[in-house]
């Protein structure tokens, strides 16, 4: 059973009023039993301030360990002062609580700074895992169960953590069907594959995907990256129409000067040379390659003119 304390009884105040309180009642405690010469038995009580003082403040609680110590020879000297066996038991156990102190100060420091590690790796963790623009998942590799999702894997999904959490990853965001996942049925070793996403809206998402393989005690899982490369596949696409586009507008006018080319040159062997035929054939060949060579004009003018219809690595290769 977790016990949880409330913060509201955390804080320093509480803690130097609940030490104060436990020292109050320890002076009394010792005034009480040597006012009785009660030596011994009392003293254990110390344990509990010091334990307090020096875990919860450090060198603060080793001060305070020092105050008390003296209270308590104080004490012990003014009810007895004749008794030097006393006395020294009595610097004997002081000597026990200041070394109890400094170890448990040095130890409450030590953890304290671990602690502080925790929370601060943590802290870098969580910024990572929120931040990053990649969709990262934590996937069972047992149970093929989705463990956890960042914000930006539900971005690219349309998925809510609680949607993701617990379901078996083939079923909500893997195309692939049960027995065919390519890490833990086929051996592959994914990085950096190009593959595809199922969205909420059943849609495939484009991706980079990587699949690393991750151990925690006896347990295996599967971290899975992906980076949407929509934006990149639309600019394929354009690029694509784009040259077949260009490709077209130059290679019909050269396959029709060829063929002209072929045909007059199939005239002129089979009959006298006409100068005027030979002339205006010549001429219109000359009209068609002026066409082709504005075609290309025009693709110039776009890169200057930096038109939008124009993917930027064609831009830059045109440009050379």
């Amino acid at each position: 059973m977790e016990i949880v304390i409330p913060e509201k009884w955390s804080g320093t105040s509480v803690k130097l009023a609940v030490l104060g309180a436990v020292t109050i009642i320890v002076a009394a405690i010792t005034l009480f039993c040597l006012s009785g010469d009660i030596q011994i038995i009392f003293t254990h009580l110390y344990y509990i301030p010091i334990i307090l003082a020096s875990y919860w403040f450090e060198r603060k609680g080793v001060l305070f360990t020092l105050f008390l110590s003296l209270f308590y020879l104080e004490a012990v000297y003014s009810f007895n002062p004749a008794d030097m066996q006393g006395l020294y038991s009595a610097i004997i156990r002081v000597i026990v609580f200041i070394g109890i102190s400094l170890v448990i100060a040095f130890l409450s420091a030590t953890i304290k700074k671990k602690q502080e590690n925790v929370s601060r790796s943590e802290r870098l963790f969580h910024a990572v895992w929120e931040s990053i623009h990649a969709g990262i998942v934590l996937v069972d590799a047992k149970t093929h169960c989705i463990i956890s999702a960042n914000p930006e894997f539900t971005r690219m999904t349309g998925f809510s953590e609680s949607d993701l959490d617990g379901q078996v990853c083939h079923e909500y965001i893997c195309p692939m069907g049960v027995g065919e996942c390519p890490v833990s049925d086929k051996g592959l070793k994914v990085e950096h594959v190009e593959g595809v996403l199922l969205s909420k809206d059943k849609k495939e998402i484009p991706v980079f995907k990587t699949i690393a393989e991750m151990k925690i005690g006896d347990e295996d899982y599967y971290i899975e990256s992906c980076i949407d490369i929509t934006a990149l596949k639309d600019a394929e696409n354009i690029l694509l129409a784009y040259l077949r586009e260009a490709t077209l507008r130059i290679r019909n006018p050269l396959e029709l000067v060829r063929e002209n080319l072929i045909e007059l040159q199939k005239e002129q062997e089979d009959r006298e040379t006409n100068p005027a035929y030979i002339t205006t054939a010549i001429a219109v060949q000359q009209k068609n390659i002026e066409g082709i060579l504005g075609n290309l004009r025009e693709i110039e003018r776009a890169v200057a003119e930096n038109r939008t219809e124009i993917p930027d690595a064609l831009r830059e290769y045109l440009k050379r």
